[in-house]
């Protein structure tokens, strides 16, 4: 038996061909997506052992957290502002907008979120 493909059953077959290959190209291309944080917009968070131990909100001065954290713990800073985290041996450390800081040494004591993006201690 003979197969015979006239210009028409060409057509087609290429037709398919490039649709399969067309679809195959849309679906290798998608867009990578962000790991979640624990911690939502507008909020800074201290997380430990992959928990969220204390969150803030609000703009504050210079305040206590309620318990020491020791190390290791991360700092996560939803907010468009900076923020100021300090250590129990007077160490101050700025944490820039929208992003995360590890800590992996030192007891954490003290918090401020400022209304300015700047890290400046005025």
């Amino acid at each position: 038996m003979k197969a015979v493909f006239g210009p028409r059953g060409i057509t087609a077959v290429l037709a398919a061909t490039l649709l399969l290959l067309g679809g195959a190209t849309a679906t290798a291309q998608a867009e990578p997506t962000n790991p979640p944080t624990p911690c939502d917009y507008p909020s800074v968070c201290f997380v430990k052992d992959g928990k969220v131990v204390y969150a803030y909100d609000e703009v504050i001065p210079w305040q206590y957290l309620p318990e020491r954290l020791p190390a290791p713990v991360q700092v996560i800073n939803t907010r468009h502002e900076s923020i100021w985290i300090g250590d129990t041996k007077g160490g101050a450390e700025c944490v820039q907008p929208e992003s995360i800081v590890d800590k992996w040494l030192g007891t954490l004591e003290t918090l401020r979120i400022d209304d300015s993006v700047e890290c400046r201690l005025t």
